[in-house]
């Protein structure tokens, strides 16, 4: 049997689970890293102007704020539950289903997008 080597973390991270957005800001990468000002100019990154270097000619784009109304966790006591809820709400439910939208939310698959541009010479 291999022997279990204990595992440092390299540095703390921060658990947003259940944390709500407290601006109408959205949040960057930035926000999530916990830098101060002095170790952000030794990185050489400004959130304002980071971005710009990619979006040359590209058009402007606003994400609209769509918060959840509400989320509430359901328990199951057995598998026979779980199915007959399944049933209940017309979505199909697996081992693997973390989260669901009622109604049933229909996402189209970013892999089915593509931009097609007529060739004509």
């Amino acid at each position: 049997m291999a022997k279990k080597v204990p595992v440092k973390e390299s540095s703390e991270y921060q658990n947003l689970i259940g944390k709500k957005e407290t601006s109408n800001k959205p949040m960057s990468l930035l926000d999530h890293m916990d830098l101060d000002e002095e170790e952000l100019e030794k990185l050489n990154v400004s959130e304002d102007k980071e971005w710009k270097k990619y979006w040359k000619g590209m058009p402007e784009y606003d994400q609209e704020s769509n918060p959840t109304y509400k989320t509430i966790y359901v328990h199951f006591r057995n598998q026979e539950d779980y199915e007959e809820f399944s049933k209940l709400i017309g979505q199909a439910l697996t081992d693997k289903t973390k989260s669901i939208w009622h109604p049933k939310l229909n996402i189209t698959k970013n892999s089915l997008m593509r931009w097609i541009e007529d060739q004509n010479d």
